[in-house]
């Protein structure tokens, strides 16, 4: 008989955890769609996947939240996580992200035998933003599975909120191997080094450093034509406008474009020459695998990446942790060294082939879910 899951995104948008989500969707409807019933809920509309999402579910809800009068009407009208486990009666809830925990929890206490995974994509530094430790300590334990994506990220969970290793599974994040056409070609001028990275400004993601890595940049004797994409700018916060302040007192205006949030940032990684990495923790990195399998030269901080599980030194164009100058230093020598940027790319991408190709990472995670469900 089809088991009846009911999967819960915090919400739709185009970034990591979603996408991650649908990747495996898609896998589960291609070739596993007589074992399982899917059903989605997304928590907050951010209208960025929710038609792919729909179309590997059978039912799909989802939350409003706009603030127009008829905004406030349907929002009478939502979903509600409790009511729709009555109604469908779920073998499994799936929440994605430690966002969804509190309501995984508390549907668990309220029927103990309902079966519950959380897929925790977090890395410490976020967790300890989006969660309050004491609570969420607690939380867990109404969790009886939980899939992370680095051996970071499990050694959080474990040492910090007192999860039991037995527990936890480590599932790569991954996507299926597609070239992307060069449909930017045109757009694309040769005799400027395009530096890109893809994620909302915060400080997690490091976006602050960027005009400093661009100040030392143009500061340097023979300094390269380049300009860097800050791709994802969603909201006009107060550490945005401090970033817009520092490219404007640095007179980096020409040197620096902040790019608002796009349900196409792929056409920034075509015309990219390198993705910088700038973040200060991340448990993984969805952009980073896209950038291997475009052959694009990735540069980010030791110690700071759960790709870096898989990607090593000689995959991935290491700078010392908060090192801004031996970023600078990374950058030139991918340009004047592009030999060493191909041999690493080359590297990355049999690595990537080998630990997350596509159909090997999905059956880990299918094996995980049968397994749990069999119990």
């Amino acid at each position: 008989m089809s088991k009846k899951i009911l999967f819960l995104l915090h919400e739709d948008s185009k970034s990591g955890a979603p996408s991650a989500l649908l990747s495996f969707l898609n896998y589960l409807k291609k070739y596993h769609h007589k074992d399982f019933i899917i059903d989605v809920f997304v928590l907050s509309s951010k209208n960025g996947i929710e038609d792919e999402l729909r179309s590997v579910s059978r039912n799909f809800f989802i939350k409003r939240k706009k603030k127009n009068i008829i905004g406030k009407i349907a929002r009478l009208f939502n979903p509600s996580l409790k009511l729709i486990h009555i109604l469908y009666k779920y073998d499994l809830v799936y929440g994605n992200t430690v966002l969804t925990l509190k309501h995984l929890a508390k549907l668990k206490q309220k029927n103990p035998s309902l079966k519950t995974i959380l897929h925790v994509h977090e890395s410490a530094f976020m967790c300890s933003i989006l969660l309050n430790k004491e609570q969420a300590t607690h939380q867990f334990k109404h969790i009886d599975q939980i899939i992370t994506v680095s051996k970071a990220a499990l050694h959080n969970l474990v040492h910090n909120y007192q999860v039991p290793k037995n527990v936890i599974s480590i599932v790569y994040p991954t996507i299926q191997n597609i070239k992307l056409p060069l449909t930017n070609k045109e757009s694309k001028n040769k005799n400027v080094i395009n530096i890109v990275t893809i994620a909302h400004p915060n400080l997690t993601k490091g976006t602050d450093l960027i005009p400093q890595i661009a100040s030392i940049l143009k500061s340097r004797p023979n300094s390269l034509n380049f300009k860097f994409f800050v791709v994802g700018v969603l909201n006009e916060n107060e550490y945005l406008k401090s970033l817009k302040a520092d490219i404007q007192k640095l007179k980096l205006d020409n040197y620096i474009e902040l790019i608002p949030h796009t349900n196409t940032p792929e056409k920034f990684l075509e015309i990219a020459d390198i993705i910088l990495i700038s973040s200060r923790e991340d448990s993984f990195s969805l952009v980073g695998i896209e950038a291997v399998y475009n052959n694009k030269p990735i540069i980010a901080f030791n110690n700071a990446i759960g790709l870096q599980d898989i990607l090593d030194k000689d995959c991935i164009f290491f700078a010392e942790y908060l090192n801004l100058y031996d970023v600078v230093v990374q950058i030139e020598l991918i340009i004047n060294n592009p030999s060493l940027a191909i041999k690493k790319q080359t590297l990355a991408k049999l690595k990537c082939e080998e630990f997350l190709d596509f159909e090997t990472t999905n059956k880990k995670h299918l094996s995980i879910l049968k397994n749990f469900l069999d119990k």
